[in-house]
């Protein structure tokens, strides 16, 4: 069994073999062990033991408390956009998830072509670099260093920080975190149990949560309530991810009567596939397979020539996967069905300009790095 595959059975609650049962007793001792080393770290942070690191330039960070899903990446876009859009200067700071590019500092983008691949720089930065025209991203473990490197090479400008909530060391001057609206908290465990990288109580750090996923308004309310019995009175975004249409594999917008109502196979490497494959229907697509592989997957060429003898088979007028998981893919793909892409953006409960204005709010105490 995949190791994704056996990490999803174990962080779920429900009924399994005798095996899949005692596997969680153990995780539940190591999340145990592994609350331990997380309370000695931020306790270092909070008595003032560890140092925190000014850069010069004001840093926003975006984050969450759980592996995967949480909707990070489009709210880093959206707040680059907003810097954009108030004429901020902005640059975007990640670590680089899945990518092989080694130690340092590695440009993804310095606001022009790109520099970097996935397989170098991860999955998320190329697809925010490809997203932003004009805006630098660059990626690194260390993202003080990464963000001198910014400032170095393009001047002042806001930095976003892309799952940076863990990142500690790093001071920032508003840090937004990111709960799914149905699940801010997965099954409430610890790695490697759940989902979570921190207890819940850390919410406490962050100055905003943004709720993303937010479709069901039920379920909305319920984490509203939580949040302010939890974390307090501060201030609560609600954004919902749209699929905004179909791009072929060069990136060209498709006009919807080309693809609305046709038979399509879906497939993708996400934290949480059922969810995309819902989004696809409710386009008014018709799913004729549906492919689920492990979050942030790198498809082999077995596997893509699979995929595709599997949508001549059943008749799919075309194949269709995410943004994300179209970085990851090669630029000669096999004959038969085109390849069309979704174009995902995110709406906020009223408007952009909330976002915006959690923006202003946020650096209002900026003060050149003293």
């Amino acid at each position: 069994m995949p190791a994704e595959e056996l990490f999803r059975r174990v962080a779920d609650d429900g009924p399994g073999p005798w095996w899949l049962g005692a596997l969680r007793g153990l995780a539940r001792g190591a999340s145990w062990l592994y609350g331990l080393g997380v309370g000695a770290r931020n306790a270092a942070y909070d008595l003032g033991l560890a140092r925190v690191e000014r850069l010069p330039l004001p840093v926003v960070g975006v984050g969450g408390l759980s592996v995967g899903g949480s909707g990070k990446t489009p709210v880093v876009a959206a707040l680059a956009r907003a810097c954009l859009r108030l004429g901020l200067p902005v640059a975007v700071v990640s670590r680089g998830y899945g990518g092989r590019g080694g130690g340092g500092v590695r440009w993804v983008s310095r606001g022009g072509e790109l520099l970097s691949g996935p397989a170098e720089a991860g999955d998320e930065p190329v697809l925010l670099a490809r997203r932003l025209p004009g805006v630098p991203v660059a990626v690194g473990a260390d993202r003080t260093a990464v963000g001198r490197a910014v400032w170095a090479a393009c001047g002042p400008r806001v930095l976003v920080g892309d799952d940076l909530f863990q990142h500690r060391r790093l001071h920032r001057e508003l840090d937004l975190l990111c709960l799914d609206a149905a699940r801010p908290l997965g099954n409430g465990f610890l790695l490697p149990r759940g989902e979570l990288r921190e207890p819940a109580g850390s919410l406490r750090r962050a100055q905003a949560v943004v709720l993303t996923r937010a479709e069901d308004r039920e379920c909305v309310e319920r984490a509203r309530r939580w949040l302010r019995s939890a974390w307090g009175p501060g201030p609560v975004l609600v954004s919902r991810h749209r699929i905004a249409g179909l791009e072929d594999a060069a990136g060209h917008l498709l006009p919807e009567q080309s693809w609305r109502g046709r038979r399509v196979l879906a497939f993708c490497g996400l934290a949480r596939p059922e969810g995309f494959f819902r989004a696809l229907e409710g386009l008014g697509l018709s799913l004729v397979g549906r492919e689920g592989f492990g979050d942030h997957h790198r498809f082999t060429p077995g596997e893509l020539a699979e995929l595709w003898r599997e949508a001549g088979r059943l008749g799919a007028a075309a194949l269709v996967t995410s943004e994300k998981d179209a970085v990851r893919l090669p630029a000669a793909l096999p004959e038969g069905p085109p390849l069309w892409v979704t174009r995902l953006e995110l709406e906020f409960e009223g408007g952009s300009e909330v976002l915006a204005r959690l923006l202003l709010w946020g650096l209002r105490a900026w003060s050149g790095g003293s």
